[in-house]
């Protein structure tokens, strides 16, 4: 019912249905810079980074700051909590921090990686996380045991960025500097394909189904956001209204609408499949680092280049709070899956905050970078200094009296830029800088595998909500599928011309969305690779975020030109079921592509029954123009 985004003056709250600004987190003693939130799968909590090492957790519903954990020396690369919302993931250099929200104790440290961890994700039912790191690698680890290993034993190209798909079973890594983004599957470590993009990729996002991918390119002059078909690699749709640096992008649930973030103190909501701008949110006063959404798509949150958090409520649009506590740039933001807490992560903290009340309940100042909670909500991951990832009980990180460390991951030997726990909060993903995606078991704190494909370092990571595929970014400007069963690099996506950013998966687990130094926001389709939609919003500035709504309605992008924008990813003719604007031969084949698909919410399933069958192709080709 959220999204959030990341400003220069706090994460912003909205409401994911009116896209007015709910709230405002604040409770940064000085500048900072929020690069990473993200919602707990409830949306009870919201967890965040920033530059100064620290990741916050809030309460979603009453704004307060639960929890701060602090004391990086290195940055947390990606916050993620379990399917569960018990549980907060934190890649911290070369290792994954999980932490149990309740307590607010660490009871985990996944190492393994030999790089720094740049992304991390659950995967849904299956116990087990999946990371990338620096190193090059792609790991899966058993949450309970914290044993992992390398998927497949591959070696992913240096990346600068890299995401996973909800699901965890894609890796989308964005190469920097190379204008293309890879798809890798984190099971069996297969390359899926590729995705060129026209400059480099800024942020990655894959909307919630983890069909489209989202990023955000641009140069001085032109800022997109495209939105990519992850199975098709088609270009569904672009966006091209923002004037500066998008830095951040995100999808709303419902994988209709994407929200982008620029520096230009801009948030922007798009509708995902037609690139409409929805609406045009201001006053960040800063450029907007990372997006995300309260599991409940009511909030959405920012971090921002001026070390605050701003919450905002999605149904009037409206602003509720500003938590301000950082003393540096705000980078990491994200809820945990109850929704009830917020956390975020700077250079050099991390702050629990209540994310309904914005009260900021514990700061950490030995944690950093990238900081995730697992889907139970269980454990809370987080950087806790070079070569450490720490696993805490997501339930003790409010207080510090009652902290319980679960597990501390130290077989990861390099920077990370990015965590995320699978769906099923089983394996810990992190992104290294050196081009490596690590997975961790959570339960024994073991690195299962590492994955390399990016050539550059991998900055997000996400899982598909399935959890089978990863989506990692890099710098390489490419993304990258990973199968997470096989941990094989299943497709890379390219289309990105700068370093990818941010990757998020669409609630169906069929979209990608993905963000990048380009200005764009991309919706890829997961099957194919078909980059199917760009967006362009962010006035050429990079995106660095990106989240889908839980519905997948929505992406929700952050830029460097200060703002964060929602963009709807679902055409509101049926038959369009690709969002390009027109009905043709590529809706017949998109739905032919998905013939069997059971459940609700898939684009393909034109007649709405729930299944897609021969009724929907009939359906589109008495439609066809």
């Amino acid at each position: 019912t959220h999204f959030a985004v990341a400003s220069t003056i706090g994460i912003w709250l909205y409401d994911a249905y009116t896209y007015k600004a709910a709230a405002l987190f604040t409770g940064y003693t000085s500048v900072s810079e929020i690069y990473a939130i993200v919602f707990s799968p409830d949306g009870k909590t919201l967890a965040s980074a920033s530059w100064d090492g620290s990741v916050r957790l809030w309460d979603v519903y009453t704004r307060q700051l639960r929890f701060t954990l602090t004391g990086y020396e290195n940055n947390i690369n990606d916050l993620v909590f379990s399917p569960d919302s018990k549980t907060l993931a934190m890649a911290h250099a070369e290792e994954i921090l999980l932490w149990d929200i309740g307590t607010g104790q660490q009871h985990a440290v996944l190492s393994g990686h030999t790089g720094i961890v740049k992304a991390i994700a659950f995967v849904p039912d299956s116990g087990r996380l999946v990371s990338a790191g620096s190193d090059r690698t792609i790991r899966t680890w058993d949450v309970l045991t914290g044993q992992h290993k390398s998927v497949g034993g591959v070696k992913l190209n240096s990346y600068w960025d890299a995401v996973f798909s909800p699901d965890g079973k894609t890796l989308a890594i964005d190469h920097a500097n190379s204008q293309r983004i890879e798809l890798w599957e984190t099971e069996t470590g297969q390359f899926l394909r590729t995705f060129k993009t026209a400059e480099s990729v800024d942020v990655l996002a894959f909307s919630p189904d983890g069909r489209t991918l989202a990023y955000s390119s641009g140069t001085w002059q032109d800022y997109l956001i495209e939105l990519w078909n992850v199975q098709t690699g088609e270009l569904l749709t672009t966006f091209a209204e923002h004037t500066s640096f998008v830095a951040a992008l995100a999808f709303l649930p419902d994988g209709k609408t994407l929200i982008s973030a620029s520096w230009n103190d801009t948030i922007k909501v798009w509708h995902a499949e037609t690139g409409e701008c929805r609406v045009t949110l201001r006053g960040h006063l800063g450029w907007v680092g990372v997006v995300a959404f309260s599991p409940d798509a009511k909030t959405l949150a920012s971090g921002s280049s001026l070390h605050r958090i701003q919450l905002w409520d999605m149904d009037s649009q409206r602003y509720k709070t500003t938590l301000e506590a950082y003393a540096f740039q705000v980078w990491g933001l994200t809820f945990s899956p109850d929704g009830q807490t917020l956390v975020s992560g700077s250079m050099e903290e991390v702050l629990i905050w209540g994310a309904h009340t914005g009260e900021l309940h514990a700061r950490y100042q030995d944690w950093f970078g990238a900081i995730a909670f697992s889907p139970d909500g269980e454990t809370f991951a987080s950087g806790k200094s070079l070569g450490m990832i720490g696993l805490w009980d997501a339930h003790t990180i409010h207080d510090h009296a009652i902290l319980q460390n679960r597990a501390i991951l130290d077989e990861y030997h390099d920077g990370f830029n990015s965590l995320i726990f699978s769906p099923d909060g089983k394996t810990l993903a992190g992104a290294g800088t050196q081009g490596s995606i690590s997975l961790w078991d959570v339960s024994t704190a073991k690195l299962k595998i590492v994955m390399s494909g990016h050539e550059e370092p991998v900055s997000t990571l996400a899982f598909s909500p399935d959890g089978k595929t990863l989506a990692s970014g890099g710098w390489d400007d490419r993304i990258r599928l990973w199968d997470t069963e096989t941990n094989m690099l299943r497709q890379t996506l390219s289309g990105h011309t700068e370093g990818v950013t941010s990757v998020a998966f669409s609630s169906d687990s069929y979209t990608l969305a993905s963000g990048g130094g380009d200005g764009t926001v991309r919706l890829w389709d997961v099957q194919t690779g078909e980059n199917h939609t760009i967006f362009n919003g962010h006035n050429a500035y990079e995106v660095n975020s990106v989240a889908f709504s839980p519905d997948g309605k929505t992406l929700a992008s952050g830029g460097g030109d200060g703002t964060a924008l929602l963009w709807k990813t679902q055409s509101e003719v049926p038959e369009d079921v690709n969002s390009d604007g027109s009905i043709n031969i590529g809706d017949l084949a998109f739905v032919a592509a998905r013939l069997g698909q059971v459940g609700e919410g898939d684009a393909a399933d034109v007649n709405a029954d729930g299944v897609v069958n021969v009724l929907d192709l009939v359906a589109v080709a008495g439609a066809v123009e």
